[in-house]
């Protein structure tokens, strides 16, 4: 334990030395509702074309970059490639391999895919370690990390990531040649007591690491978690979460700072004595989760955007996502966020934001969504783009999902 001690108090020390985070005082069950005009200055549709060979069921994961629109549908184990007006390019599915995740490396302009190969199947306890030692000789017959590039994605020039000895563990690209990654479990016959939640890579080997906890003691991490991590659209800068903390942070290649402490209702919140009940299997510790679905076990969803952040609560509640507006410092509820005129009374998003960058949100819906909504608001007139006008005319309820293109109004505080 003397080890775990040391860290906390240089971790401690590293963190006081950074800026004060604000304090967000946040109840969910007053999140207010709004006009989609009121937050967005803009909501576009743009139809995916269906063709026999574009054809798929939902988008699992959504990329956009400068010329496309790239859908990863789990079902088909295939990526969709279409332009910027949603007309299908190309598909491409690699036979020996299911895809695990996807991430756009700009300044390269290629496609990273973490790609899992389908002649191993891995057993729980097998996936558990490989994760927590993904430098291991052995982690790579299990899979690959691969970049597509994309300035000529029809000559399919694949290539595998050089020293890249941790993507079994799902690394995110923070800084040239610096890759962040996160695997957090506790279990009572841990060979090392020391572990940290974040570690920062240069693809072979760790250089940094942060938030240390004892693998052996700390029992309420018996579960597999990770700290997840996303795009400020800055370079060298992340934010990210942990789990059970309702704290937003900022990671840069040699800092760690708090920006945001939210204050829950004491109903959301989970007590003090959580950190320190001892659980004494996997299934004990779910079994006190699906007890307590009003405790909100993490901040996710974070989405940073001028005087708007994206945030959802990771609980049992229908109302999870919610919009903080720095500007007026109030907070609106997504689902209170209602179709007016200005999106022709149009849903105005699928059950998440799927990407984002500095320009816009991307959504999806489906076109079965789409097509009950024209048919139950056809009273209110509303009046359509000329694609939405083609689309209604030419589609059917059971065509390619419908990209959404949310732009926030900016405002200045």
């Amino acid at each position: 334990m003397r080890n775990v001690f040391a860290a906390l108090l240089l971790f401690i020390a590293q963190l006081s030395a950074a800026q004060p985070a604000q304090t967000l005082y946040f109840d969910p069950a007053s999140a207010i509702g709004a006009p989609v005009s009121r937050l967005f200055e803009s909501v576009t549709y743009i139809p995916l074309e269906t063709t026999r060979q574009s054809l798929f069921g939902q988008i699992s994961q959504l990329v956009v970059t400068t010329q496309y629109f790239i859908v990863f549908d789990f079902d088909t184990q295939a990526l969709y490639f279409f332009d910027k007006t949603g007309k299908f390019v190309k598909r491409y599915k690699d036979d020996k391999y299911t895809i695990a995740a996807l991430q756009w490396m700009q300044k390269e302009n290629a496609l990273y895919i973490l790609q899992a190969n389908k002649s191993y199947r891995l057993t729980e306890q097998e996936r558990d370690e490989l994760v927590h030692a993904p430098l291991s000789k052995s982690a790579s017959k299990y899979g690959r990390a691969v970049l597509y590039n994309l300035n000529n994605i029809e000559k399919e020039q694949i290539s595998e990531v050089p020293d890249l000895g941790i993507f079994m563990a799902n690394p995110v690209l923070l800084s040239p040649g610096q890759w962040v990654y996160s695997s957090v479990m506790s279990y009572s016959d841990a060979k090392d007591t020391l572990d940290y939640e974040l570690k920062i890579s240069n693809g072979q080997k760790t250089i940094g690491s942060y938030f240390p906890y004892s693998k052996r003691k700390a029992t309420y991490l018996g579960e597999p978690a990770n700290i997840e991590f996303f795009s400020t659209g800055k370079p060298n800068t992340l934010l990210f979460t942990r789990p059970y903390y309702n704290s937003v942070y900022q990671l840069t290649p040699d800092s760690v700072t708090v920006l945001y402490n939210f204050v829950l209702p004491f109903e959301n919140t989970v007590p003090k004595t959580f950190f320190t009940k001892e659980f004494s299997s996997r299934n004990e510790l779910r079994e006190y989760k699906q007890t307590n679905p009003g405790f909100a076990w993490r901040i996710n969803g974070l989405i940073p955007f001028n005087n708007f952040l994206f945030f959802a609560l990771d609980y049992q509640k229908r109302d999870r996502r919610f919009i903080f507006d720095k500007s007026t410092n109030r907070f609106y509820n997504m689902n209170k966020v209602s179709a007016d005129s200005t999106n022709a009374y149009l849903p105005v998003m699928g059950w998440n934001i799927q990407y984002y960058d500095n320009a816009a949100l991307y959504s999806s819906i489906s076109s079965d969504a789409m097509f009950r909504s024209r048919d139950a608001e056809k009273h209110r007139n509303p009046v359509y783009s000329e694609l939405l006008t083609s689309y209604f005319d030419k589609s059917k309820s059971t065509s390619n999902p419908v990209i959404i293109i949310l732009k926030p109004i900016i405002k200045n505080k």
